[in-house]
């Protein structure tokens, strides 16, 4: 059984904890149980009731939506610390997105009446809860901008930015993203096809911002940079 510190320390590391005294923490703590995922397994899917929230204590997580055709477009993968679910006070109350774990995942979890309670108690949680909210309201209308702004290479040199800024580990080679995502992944994130994708990924790599394109991809962040200043300047 792998072993962790603390709940009290991983809870102290999450944006919405981290003003709490460890007195308060201990209390969130029992509240708030660890859950394992294995990779390729369903978190919540879409519809179902919103009734908790998650941090992720490791791992990855995919956040998706699924479309009547079967289409999958992948709205965000979301690392340490990082939190989800948060849409559970919508007054549907049901889930508009389906999260899955890309990896073998550890969460945290936080019942949706306990954290109801938790917001009352403390106001200082309420405010970080509305700019986590605000956040990704503004990375949502970010991404929407971009993908009505630049043509497929540029999207994906922005994908792979900020995947390499989040998630890349450097090497001899750039910075290398070992997230196991295909072509097809890549696909679903920036509302292409795989076909575009591959044909993205040569041009970026003929500009020397892809050095390696097949998974695990690795990229030059400068000339990422360089390639998305150009963009911006023909737009």
């Amino acid at each position: 059984m792998t072993e962790y510190p603390s709940l009290v320390w991983h809870l102290k590391n999450t944006q919405l904890f981290e003003d709490l005294s460890d007195a308060e923490l201990e209390q969130v703590s029992k509240i708030t149980p660890y859950r394992h995922f294995e990779a390729g397994e369903a978190i919540y899917r879409m519809e179902d009731p919103a009734d908790a929230l998650y941090f992720v204590r490791d791992g990855m997580v995919k956040v998706s939506m699924y479309f009547p055709n079967g289409k999958e477009m992948i709205l965000g993968l979301l690392g340490q610390y990082d939190i989800f679910g948060e849409l559970l006070l919508l007054p549907s109350e049901r889930r508009p997105n389906q999260a899955e774990a890309v990896t073998d995942t550890t969460l945290i979890v936080m019942p949706e009446d306990d954290f109801q309670t938790l917001l009352q108690k403390h106001p200082r949680i309420a405010m970080k809860f509305i700019q986590v909210m605000s956040t990704r309201l503004w990375q949502a209308q970010q991404w929407q901008a971009e993908v009505g702004a630049f043509d497929a290479p540029a999207r994906l040199a922005n994908l792979l930015l900020r995947l390499a800024n989040d998630f890349g580990q450097p090497s001899e080679r750039g910075v290398v993203v070992d997230l196991g995502l295909t072509q097809n992944d890549y696909a679903k994130m920036i509302g292409a096809t795989r076909e575009t994708v591959s044909h993205c990924l040569a041009q970026l790599l003929e500009f020397g911002a892809v050095r390696r394109r097949r998974t695990p991809i690795s990229v030059d962040v400068g000339r990422l940079e360089a390639y998305l200043e150009d963009q911006n300047q023909e737009v």
